[in-house]
């Protein structure tokens, strides 16, 4: 049963909004997870960019929320109280108190770009403590160095591309391979089935109108839902033809199907994966959960000192995995959690405390959690609280302790606990799973929370990366070896003409690693075959030879024919190699100076070095 004081604490959080500013409250951090802006459409001939627009609308984000968080004067046309955060930099950006994370995507680092220019805009003269202050900006003649362009600012922006193991908290869904399973039984599920069957008809009229000349008729269904809506949506907003062609009420039917087939694929928690009720499709909800907790955590160890202020810029998956399992779908504002998020929208979520000096860093169990979504950028978008885990819509904060309790029984707490469930085999997850196997890292376990990323027996997940790579390098090294090996050993064809050789049943097999190669002879490689004795070269039309007649009386006879043809050429054993007289071999005729040492001609050839 909750303590009269913290009723007393619910009733003066349940009147957020004007009040906050005599409430008392300490905003400490702040953890933001943020929707790229609109973007060209994957139905399109080029890679997905971030459009103009969609630059506009993440500049805008930051501008709002930096009227929350930086300003002390906040937003009076959008209805927003400022709630400036304890200690951080009003003007300059300070990377030693920010933590930035992004997907690997362009077109969300850009629109990540874009935030920041609105969150710390140009400014002339401002320069932060971490990065050297005003001492790092004035020359030893006293000139005064502004960055360029007015006074850009650089934020550190971190982007992890699939086989980083901190790429799981941004699009944990991603290399996951238990969730492409899963997916795979989609069409099964019973509300999926029923959507499909029933716009199956809408679809089929879309496709003539719109959808044509973009994909196949059999791709405009409701298993592509929303690829299909964020094509005709943004053709409704930048092709006037089309435009004329989608209605309103079309758009609005294309982004509700749209909505219900993301939120089956990334929010149905009743789908299992590795273990029955590990809500595998949720999982970049999951791994979503426990960087906020982790981000809160560094703040609290640093008490305020880090991690002021935290942003995560993804995709769609993480934002319908975690209105599923906060429970935002069931609640009383489950309408708004129902649709699909606006471009640039925003969950915030704040770490702050009550009354108190603002010169000591609360205790935990001072400290309390709110949620907030913005869905979108327009004028109008308000930035509204809302109860998470089922709570009333009085109790739209909760306390700390019981965040960190309700967080834990949804997520997955780090790259050890992801490759369990995903059963995934990015290199990292081979590096952890090999260091288990021998004993190194505990069961393979993630660190205790909050513990910056190192498990107990100091394994970080970069260290496992490598371990995972070199493992990877190992087998393909093995694997390469074996077939050098096996490349090494040559097999010749017996003798045709040859006595057979009796040891061998008649073939006569050589496994000489000699050769032109050598040890690096391959099968492919086969040595030419000298005679042991040459066979003459008939000329015709040379000096010595009268024009075809007897050579001199001084030159020696020539030597017998060979025994045993070895020529390629030779289709009968035992043939002789001797061609018929007055047939030249060669093409070319020689004419009379062609050769200095003709007389040579009766000799016989010299022996061929044998390697």
């Amino acid at each position: 049963m909750a303590s009269v004081s913290t009723l007393l604490v619910l009733t003066l959080l349940a009147g957020f909004g004007s009040a906050q500013r005599d409430s008392g409250e300490h905003v400490w951090a702040s953890v933001g997870w943020i929707l790229h802006g609109e973007r060209t459409p994957y139905y399109a001939p080029n890679v997905p960019s971030l459009t103009s627009l969609g630059a506009r609308q993440m500049f805008d984000q930051g501008s709002f929320l930096r009227a929350r968080y930086l300003d002390s004067t906040g937003d009076e046309e959008a209805d927003l109280d400022p709630a400036p955060i304890m200690g951080i930099g009003r003007n300059a950006i300070d990377n030693n108190q920010l933590d930035i994370i992004s997907t690997n995507d362009p077109f969300i680092f850009a629109g990540a770009l874009a935030f920041m220019q609105g969150l710390y805009p140009p400014i002339q003269q401002a320069f932060s403590n971490g990065s050297g202050g005003m001492d790092s900006a004035v020359l030893c003649n006293g000139t005064l160095v502004n960055y360029p362009l007015e006074g850009y600012q650089y934020p550190n922006i971190q982007t992890h591309g699939v086989q980083d193991p901190n790429s799981i908290w941004t699009e944990g869904h991603v290399g996951c391979t238990k969730y492409v399973e899963s997916l795979i039984t989609f069409r099964n599920d019973e509300d999926v089935a029923y959507n499909y069957a029933e716009s199956r008809e809408f679809y089929k009229s879309m496709w003539e109108q719109v959808f044509r000349d973009v994909i196949p008729e059999p791709m405009a269904n409701y298993y592509n839902a929303y690829a299909l809506y964020d094509y005709a949506h943004y053709q409704y907003n930048h092709n006037n033809d089309n435009a004329t062609e989608i209605t309103a009420d079309e758009l609005a039917t294309l982004s509700r199907l749209a909505a219900s087939e993301q939120r089956s694929r990334n929010g149905n928690l009743s789908a299992s994966g590795a273990v029955q009720g590990d809500m595998i499709r949720a999982v970049a909800g999951r791994t979503m959960a426990a960087k906020v907790l982790d981000w809160f955590g560094e703040n609290i160890r640093s008490e305020g000192e880090s991690n002021k202020l935290s942003l995560a810029f993804t995709a769609i998956e993480p934002f319908m995995a975690w209105f599923s399992l906060s429970q935002l779908t069931k609640g009383p504002s489950r309408g708004t959690f129902a649709t699909l998020p606006n471009p640039g929208a925003a969950m915030v979520f704040e770490l702050f405390s009550m009354g108190g000096n603002s010169s000591r860093y609360p205790e935990m169990d001072e400290l309390w959690v709110r949620f907030f979504y913005r869905n979108g950028t327009d004028p109008d978008a308000a930035l509204i609280g809302y109860p998470l885990f089922g709570n009333g819509n009085s109790q739209t904060a909760i306390l700390y302790t019981e965040f960190i309790r309700e967080i834990q029984d949804i997520d997955i707490s780090g790259p050890a606990e992801w490759c369990r469930a995903c059963e995934s085999i990015t290199l990292y997850c081979l590096g952890l799973s090999s260091n288990s196997d021998s004993g190194g890292f505990s069961g393979g376990g993630d660190p205790p929370r909050g513990n910056a990323g190192t498990g107990p027996n100091g394994v970080t997940p970069t260290i496992a990366g490598v371990i995972g790579a070199a493992v990877t390098i190992g087998v393909i090294g093995l694997a390469v070896l074996a077939a050098i090996c096996f490349g090494c050993v040559s097999f010749q064809r017996p003798s045709r003409g040859g006595a057979a050789d009796s040891s061998t049943g008649g073939a006569q097999r050589n496994t000489s690693l000699g050769g032109f190669r050598g040890a690096e002879k391959m099968a492919s490689d086969a040595d030419l075959a000298y005679a042991k004795t040459g066979s003459r070269h008939e000329r015709t039309g040379s000096w010595e030879l009268r024009d075809g007649g007897a050579a001199s009386s001084t030159a020696p006879p020539p030597p017998p024919a060979a025994a045993e043809p070895v020529s390629p050429l030779s289709t009968t054993a035992g043939a002789s190699l001797e061609p018929p007289r007055g047939v030249v071999r060669s093409s070319i005729i020689n004419r009379p100076d062609d050769d200095d040492a003709i007389s040579e001609i009766g000799l016989a050839p010299a022996k061929p070095r044998e390697f």
